[in-house]
């Protein structure tokens, strides 16, 4: 089979043309420190890396969360540690109640001063707010005061809803965001606000005494009690969220070092295989130029 000049050309062309793109395809990964330039230079790793690209997308907002839920916690258990002392304090003070230094109006009274600083604190933790503005301990209904004191009735009421806000820290895990005021004070059939505030006003009436005080005391000491057991118990649940989102949060960090390593598997150019093929290019481009610069310049008197 003989070749005609013009089909002899357009061999030689498409040839230097094929080694040339190779070699300038090397100069571009040898650049960019990338294997693949484009998807179609390896369809299956192109799709291998988009869901790693995604896995890393999700990893990322998943350890945002629990950043944000970490603030979040770590203020709740704050105030609930405050609470904790604030109600130990006021176990304190009605247990003396019985003390005989203490059964006088003045004594009750120093006593029952006290413990409305302690009823005034529990109220203000349990509507304090986050820096957005948003009550912390009111379950969803983050606008409405949790605790409220009836001016008709004189008794506290949760105003709040029994509600979590859930956050998803990993695939298939979420967690709370909140605990409510309900559960903390309200808990057990018992009521740490109105318990203390009508020990308080039996202490300031001079006509409430004997059993009659006694009775109110042994009262505030159940309401105080049951309180306590609801605070450890929402500050231990916390903790242990806590703890969940240390271990959740390393696990991440282990994920995404292994998708970084299989990423970089897949995208990053071995340089010294890419410098083999850019020799072994440059070569064929150099040798395809010389046959042809040689076939060029022969013609039909010299061969004969």
């Amino acid at each position: 089979m003989r070749l005609s000049t013009a089909q002899l050309n357009t061999v030689m062309l498409s040839s230097m043309q094929t080694s040339s793109s190779g070699v300038n395809k090397n100069f571009m990964q040898l650049s960019s420190g990338e294997r693949m330039l484009k998807p179609s230079d390896d369809p299956l790793g192109a799709v291998q890396l988009m869901m790693l690209d995604r896995e890393q997308s999700n990893i990322g907002q998943f350890q945002k969360n629990i950043k944000n839920l970490e603030v979040q916690l770590g203020q709740t258990e704050s105030q609930l540690d405050a609470s904790n002392n604030a109600v130990l304090r006021a176990q304190e003070l009605v247990i003396s109640v019985g003390n005989a230094s203490n059964s006088t109006m003045a004594g009750r009274e120093a006593i029952a001063t006290e413990l409305e600083s302690i009823l005034d604190q529990l109220s203000d933790i349990a509507n304090s707010k986050n820096p957005n503005g948003d009550y912390i301990f009111a379950g969803t209904k983050t606008d409405t005061q949790p605790i409220v004191k009836d001016p008709a009735t004189g008794k506290y009421t949760y105003m709040g809803n029994s509600d979590q806000r859930m956050v998803q820290v990993a695939e298939s895990t979420t967690l709370p965001a909140n605990q409510t005021a309900e559960s903390i004070f309200f808990s057990g059939g018992s009521d740490i606000f109105n318990g203390l505030d009508q020990v308080i006003s039996a202490l300031r009436d001079p006509a409430v005494s004997g059993d009659a005080l006694t009775a109110k005391v042994t009262k505030a000491q159940g309401d105080i009690d049951s309180a306590m057991d609801s605070i450890n118990g929402v500050w231990s649940e916390v903790g242990g969220q806590r703890n969940s989102l240390t271990r959740i949060d390393g696990s991440h960090e282990d994920n995404k070092l292994l998708n970084k390593k299989l990423i970089g598997d897949v995208k990053d150019l071995d340089y010294s295989e890419a410098i083999l093929e850019m020799n072994t290019q440059m070569a064929a481009l150099q040798a395809t130029q010389m046959t042809y610069s040689k076939i060029q310049n022969l013609s039909l008197f010299k061969l004969m």
